[in-house]
């Protein structure tokens, strides 16, 4: 694929300020994706599909970590790294593996506010594609790393009253584990 530096050059920018902002990441990604070759939409599936929390499984990380392209390689590693903690967290289990970030991850784990743990969990994960990305120039992990980004930022974009309430509501139960006696949905 020749034609990298006309398409990052073409890309907004993305802030992660957890403010709203005029972004369809769907809709750029479709563009730019028809822009691509076969074997790079191929890369944009395996990214779309990793992304896609319902989706993703051991197999998919198993089959990441041997993938011979770097970003899928190195964020899906980092994030089954940072899945499987968050799973002891709230177990309350010991996590048994190591890797550089996990003592700012105990940190973040360590935030009573729920809305602030996900900014800063948010925040980990960014700072994670730019370290992947940091020495990439125009070419398709650049694209990647964008593109998991801007389902970040997004993310945050969406969050109107409504879907801040699920999401409150999610992150109780989630901590609660399997507490039912009372309902947090209303």
């Amino acid at each position: 694929m020749g034609n990298y530096h006309y398409i990052i050059a073409g890309l907004p920018d993305l802030l992660l300020d957890y403010s709203p902002q005029a972004l369809d990441a769907t809709s750029l990604q479709k563009s730019v994706t028809e822009m691509l070759s076969e074997e790079d939409r191929r890369l944009m599936d395996w990214l779309d599909f990793g992304l896609d929390k319902e989706s993703i499984s051991r197999h998919f990380y198993r089959a990441a970590a041997r993938h011979p392209n770097l970003f899928i390689r190195e964020y899906f590693s980092f994030d089954k790294c940072v899945r499987d903690a968050r799973i002891c967290w709230l177990d309350r289990a010991t996590y048994e593996g190591d890797f550089e970030e996990y003592p700012r991850l105990k940190q973040i784990f360590a935030i009573d506010n729920l809305l602030e743990r996900e900014r800063q969990l948010d925040r980990l994960m960014w700072d994670k594609i730019n370290e992947i990305t940091s020495k990439e120039l125009f070419n398709i992990n650049v694209l990647l790393g964008f593109f998991t980004k801007a389902r970040v930022v997004e993310r945050w974009t969406r969050l109107d009253p409504e879907s801040g309430k699920e999401l409150f509501a999610r992150l109780v139960n989630e901590v609660r584990g399997t507490f039912k006696g009372v309902n947090y949905e209303s």
